[in-house]
């Protein structure tokens, strides 16, 4: 039969025929291949025929050979039979038109008519008509899926293909399918499981480039971003550099007065007020400034990763998100972290804070007494130690150049911020419209630290919405379309034979280190200090060491009777004594570091806190968990908030943080020594109501280890200690889509938000940690609403291996 000048469409090569879209994926057009739960030679049956998604050759940069299909556009117009539906051009799917089906649309763009023949009365090869073209076409199609097969077979990622098998039933596809997710039901077994449409981004966020914004000034809808938390703000650091500039003060004075007179203030005695003037005021004194100074650097830690991100030039967005702590984890080292990231200045003033923490040992030996023969006997005086004192004045002159200097810095160079970053809320708030989330992909699994990723904090406006201004966390020019395929891409660590289109078999290493659902990665980590050997090796130490305490002290009572010092005692005219400085420096630097040693436990409990309330099997509301904000509580508020929470764990921690400031104020002024007169010798004697006082507090410190018992709701997949570390909790959250997180103003909008119940809803919204199924349709790891309305609740781990 000749057909003239055809315009060839399809190929019938028996009942199916193949209907291409202006995709550039090509397929094989198999009866076989594309074979359904029914044998491909059954007729097909009634009149409603199925649309139906079939498998599409992985993208690849061998391309199909364009000519051809040039070729097959190139011919002459065929009879008209029936007209062809509109092409889609959006779709990249594949349609299967089955031979009775019928096609309503008759207003094609093309006008290109269809050839339709029945497998009866199929014509043989026209005589004159070169059919090479089509066939070597055909080929090459085959040929090329063939290949890419071969190079996949050994292993290709599951999410890059689609399980077609046996016990796959496909649905039908709606028009808009190049936006929705189709449902798929398997009937695998017995079981039936059967996956929610899911998309995998809103559609604003799929092809998004965030280009930094400048908005409207003096706008009470975008705010200034230079919130300053109220430790670092001015009135704040004022009254701690007067406080610096007063023991300045005392301390010039003293020296001057004690070297131009014969000492201060005659010696009255052990235990008396002149005694505790001169022996415990001083370190009061000292140890008020030190817990200024720790508000102060625990908020400049807390703003420090956002003031990073919030910087406009240098190397600063690098690591700020993974190597810039939200709090200070190790108080016995400075923390230079600052200077890595080009902060030089906010890294000199913490390394002159931490020299602050000698102050306290220094100020217990700064006054000693001294005999001076004014008169025939002599006359023993309290006098100042005249090294010590100018080292103390060096220190505080430098703690009070670098407050002023952090002052001017705070008031020069934005923050960043909105409101203080305080809570666990207060950072998710800055991920619903981030397109951050390609990066974190598998973080929340991953032991080690994560990788440096660049990244900026501020007003961000879309490439497709450029009048829509936001607040996010966000990276400058970064496609979201593109980190998405990314994602996709690296998503599933499973090997998938292609022929089978199942999971390929065996369990590695890998795989159990980041299976979201392993006890032993839900409960991997946790502070050294707080694990269970780690426990046990503190209690073993505290009461060895409180026993040969209690044992050296009331033996032979060698503290009330006194001791030989072993060095010299006699003052010299510089008010330094050897043996003074000995017994004062030592004990309470001893002191000092067993409240150094504390502070990392305190601060850990607070900042574990909000996870341990989301361990719950019933989960915790927001107010109880995603706002608690005890990392940037004062000492003694912590202790009072928790225990009206009911969190008196961490009340009691807390307050034992701050009992053991007591413990190198009072072992600083301990002891003195004094001629014996029955023994004609001198010795280190103590006052016994500072040394029984002292004796309460270690002993309180000692059995508050016992607090520290390890508990399974305490630990996590890894630290979190960084931004970067919380986002990889949520950073596929739908958590972050809710009403409550959408671009509050404030943060009372923010609490008011998610103390309510939501709209629509008859109760609070409870939080939890667990397995969750994210934004991208797969189960991550982390923190999102317990159950939402219509589906279940998510996977909660309850107890903990190893």
């Amino acid at each position: 039969m000749n057909l003239g000048d055809a315009h060839l469409r399809f190929v019938n090569t028996s009942k199916p025929q193949l209907l291409h879209s202006d995709s550039k994926r090509s397929v094989t057009a198999s009866d076989d291949y594309y074979s359904l739960s029914e044998p491909a030679s059954e007729p097909s049956s009634g009149d409603d025929p199925a649309t139906i998604v079939r498998y599409r050759t992985p993208p690849s940069q061998t391309q199909s050979p364009q000519p051809g299909r040039d070729l097959l556009r190139s011919g002459t117009k065929s009879p008209r039979r029936k007209e062809l539906p509109a092409i889609d051009t959006t779709s990249r799917s594949i349609k299967l038109v089955e031979k009775d089906s019928t096609n309503a649309d008759t207003a094609a763009k093309d006008n290109m008519k269809t050839w339709r023949s029945s497998k009866s009365d199929v014509s043989p090869p026209t005589p004159g008509v070169d059919d090479t073209p089509y066939i070597q076409f055909a080929i090459d199609q085959l040929t090329r899926d063939e290949e890419l097969m071969g190079r996949r077979r050994a292993g290709v990622s599951e999410g890059d293909v689609s399980p077609i098998d046996e016990d796959f039933e496909e649905v039908p596809v709606e028009p808009n399918y190049a936006r929705q997710t189709v449902p798929q039901v398997y009937h695998g077994g017995s079981r039936q499981i059967t996956e929610s449409p899911v998309s995998p981004l809103e559609p604003e966020q799929i092809d998004d480039n965030l280009v930094p914004a400048r908005p409207p000034e003096d706008s009470y809808r975008y705010p200034s971003l230079n919130y300053i938390p109220g430790p670092l703000r001015l009135p704040s650091l004022i009254g701690l550099m007067l406080c610096c500039t007063i023991l300045i003060a005392l301390l010039i004075v003293s020296s001057v007065w004690a070297a131009k007179h014969n000492g201060l203030w005659q010696y009255d005695g052990l235990g008396t007020n002149r005694y505790n003037l001169f022996e415990f005021v001083p370190q009061i004194l000292g140890a008020f400034v030190l817990l200024w100074l720790f508000a102060v650097q625990a908020a400049l830690q807390r703003i420090l990763p956002f003031t990073l991100l919030a910087s406009e030039k240098g190397p600063q967005h690098i690591g700020a998100l993974d190597d810039v702590p939200l709090f200070l984890t190790n108080y016995l080292i400075p923390n230079l972290s600052s200077f890595r990231h080009g902060e030089s200045i906010i890294g000199l003033c913490s390394l002159i804070f931490w020299f602050s923490v000698f102050t306290i040992p220094l100020l217990s030996c700064v006054f000693q007494t001294r005999l001076y023969l004014v008169t025939s006997d002599g006359v023993w005086m309290w006098t100042t130690v005249q090294p010590v004192a100018w080292v103390l004045i060096v220190l505080y002159w430098l703690l009070l150049v670098a407050l002023m200097v952090l002052a001017l810095r705070l008031a020069t160079r934005p923050t960043g911020l909105k409101w203080d970053p305080t809570s666990l809320a207060d950072i998710f708030v800055l991920l619903r419209r981030s397109n951050l989330a390609s990066n974190f992909h598998g973080s929340e699994v991953q032991a080690l630290p994560l990788r440096p990723r660049p990244a900026s904090l501020g007003y961000w406006r879309s490439s497709n919405r450029p009048s829509d201004i936001f607040y996010a966390i966000g990276e400058d020019h970064a496609s979201a379309l593109e980190r998405h395929r990314q994602e996709a891409h690296n998503q599933s660590s499973r090997a998938i034979d292609l022929e089978s289109q199942q999971p390929t078999k065996g369990v590695t290493i890998e795989s159990l280190q980041t299976d979201v659902h392993s006890p032993a990665v839900r409960y991997r980590w946790t502070p050294w200090f707080m694990r269970d050997t780690w426990w046990i090796l503190w209690l073993v130490t505290a009461f060895v060491l409180t026993t040969a305490l209690l044992v050296v002290s009331f033996v032979h009572q060698a503290v009330s009777y006194g001791f030989l010092p072993l060095l010299p005692a006699p003052t010299t005219t510089l008010g330094f004594s050897p043996a003074n400085f000995l017994y004062s420096f030592l004990p309470s630097l001893l002191g000092m570091l067993l409240f150094l040693a504390w502070q990392p436990i305190d601060t850990y409990h607070r900042a574990l806190e909000p996870f341990a309330r989301l361990a719950n099997p019933r989960g915790a509301t927001a107010e109880q968990s995603l706002l608690l904000s005890y990392p940037a509580c004062l000492p003694l508020e912590v202790s009072l908030r928790a225990a009206l929470a009911g969190h008196y764990r961490v009340a009691w921690i807390s307050f034992v943080g701050l009992l053991s400031l007591t413990l190198p104020v009072l072992a600083g002024g301990l002891f003195t020594a004094e001629f014996n007169v029955p023994a004609q010798d001198v010795r280190e004697v103590a006052s016994m109501p500072a040394f029984y006082a002292l004796l309460v507090f270690v002993l309180v410190y000692a059995l508050s280890f016992l607090a520290l018992w390890p508990e399974p709701k305490r630990y996590l997949p890894h630290d979190i200690r960084t931004v970067g570390d919380i986002i990889s909790f949520v950073y596929q959250s739908q958590m972050t889509s809710d009403a409550a997180f959408r671009e509050p103003r404030t943060k009372t909008d923010l609490v008011t938000r998610l103390v309510s119940v939501p709209r629509g809803e008859r109760e609070v919204p409870r939080y939890a940690f667990g397995v969750y199924v994210g934004r991208d349709g797969v189960e991550h790891l982390g923190i999102d609403r317990l159950k939402r309305p219509g589906s279940g609740e998510m996977v909660v781990p309850t107890g903990r291996v190893g």
